[in-house]
């Protein structure tokens, strides 16, 4: 194939002196140089040693949950609520849930991470939203400077973050509808789902008591929050939860998993 720079100033040259045409000549029929070759692929990660486990959360808290809900349970094919589920894969509970086959609805109020979610989770139902604990339709998110994770509704929370801090900490407060949670069941579930995960910065507790356990009541929660307090009490929610056929069985730091103890005398 004839190089049209190449042509264009040859012809030009000709007309001046034909050993400037003949040199162009020269130029236009030496082998043109290969394609730039793509970049090797990456080498594949390496493989999990024979009795390692596989997690995305933060603290290993989807591996409980899967064998909660598998083995103690026997729930074959569980569904899920992941209220505040943040990013679809690093640090979500559900994630590993999902990459067995497991199906639920994802509530998350921040438009970037609800945009992330439909993404990575098209098997799962996204509800950009917040969910409400009393009559307000809407109400003020804090969005938090560089760590999507501990965006919230609580102003309370807000104040914890800032307790020490000179450089405010949170980037921008914007209006978020507000959904009941029974509300969400009903119309994307239309039953109870085997699982209900919170990760609302400071108001799980307040969300799982609006949940009403005689119509939706799930075969495990895992909530953000503790067992025990600091003094060796259990905390409310753990009470409140108790009071209500459910006990600890498991968690974090962070998290704790609660299992309802009449679906574990029936499995």
């Amino acid at each position: 194939m004839i190089n049209r720079r190449n042509f264009l100033g040859g012809a030009a040259g000709g007309a001046v002196a034909g050993t400037a045409a003949g040199f162009v000549w020269a130029r236009q029929t030496q082998p043109e140089p290969p394609p730039p070759q793509p970049a090797p692929a990456p080498p594949p990660p390496p493989a999990l040693p024979e009795h390692a486990r596989l997690s995305f959360s933060q603290q290993g808290e989807d591996i409980v949950l899967y064998h909660v809900l598998h083995e103690l349970l026997k729930i074959e094919s569980p569904t899920y609520m992941d209220v505040g589920a943040a990013f679809p894969v690093n640090g979500n509970n559900t994630y590993l849930l999902y990459t067995t086959g497991a199906r639920g609805v994802l509530v998350e109020p921040n438009p970037a991470l609800a945009a992330q979610l439909r993404s990575k989770r098209p098997g799962d139902i996204v509800v950009e939203a917040g969910i409400g604990v009393a009559a307000a339709t809407e109400a003020d998110y804090y969005q938090i400077k560089g760590n999507a994770m501990l965006n919230t509704f609580s102003p309370e929370q807000v104040a914890e973050l800032q307790r020490g801090k000179t450089e405010r900490v949170v980037e921008r407060v914007v209006k978020i509808p507000l959904l009941n949670i029974n509300r969400v069941i009903e119309e994307h579930l239309g039953r109870a789902p085997d699982l209900i995960s919170t990760d609302v910065e400071g108001l799980d507790e307040a969300i799982l008591r609006t949940l009403d356990l005689s119509r939706f009541r799930p075969a495990a929660i895992c909530a953000e929050a503790v067992p025990t307090m600091k003094s060796g009490r259990l905390s409310t929610l753990t009470r409140y939860l108790g009071a209500k056929g459910y006990i600890p069985r498991g968690g974090s730091v962070y998290n704790t998993v609660y299992v309802d103890v009449q679906r574990m005398s029936e499995a």
